[in-house]
């Protein structure tokens, strides 16, 4: 389930903004802007979901508020590069806060996942590791 809306995304800057990112002149393509948050939902629950349960019971605002930055940035991504710089940065922050989160440098005020309860969907980033560890090409 997305964390944010494309009523709340679009809400969020000039709706003739998001027109343009979604190829349309005047009113958003909603069925662009969902997968575009569907997609940033699943990149944010490959972060959090090593520490809280998901589906979260609640949707805190700075999640809805990433979501939005993140889908925006994977929209922009499709522009000429210029545009992309304002984006770029939100997007950067937003990751930024998602890592402090799994290294609990930070928190939702949500109740944490035992070990045992973890159900992750999508991707999941540890710092540190690798799968290719001792391969040679």
């Amino acid at each position: 389930m997305p964390y944010a809306t494309p009523a709340q995304l679009i809400e969020s800057t000039q709706e003739y903004l998001i027109a343009q990112l979604t190829g349309q002149e005047e009113t958003p393509d909603e069925a662009i802007i969902e997968r575009a948050l569907d997609n940033a939902s699943a990149e944010i629950d490959g972060y959090i979901g090593s520490r809280y349960n998901l589906p979260l019971p609640s949707t805190p605002e700075v999640l809805k508020n990433f979501c939005i930055d993140i889908a925006i940035y994977r929209m922009m991504s499709l522009r000429p590069k210029g545009d992309i710089e304002d984006a770029r940065q939100r997007y950067e922050d937003a990751i930024r806060f998602l890592k402090d989160l799994i290294r609990g440098e930070v928190s939702l005020g949500l109740p944490e996942a035992s070990a045992g309860d973890v159900s992750v969907t999508g991707i999941a980033y540890r710092p540190g590791s690798s799968i290719m560890k001792g391969i040679d090409y």
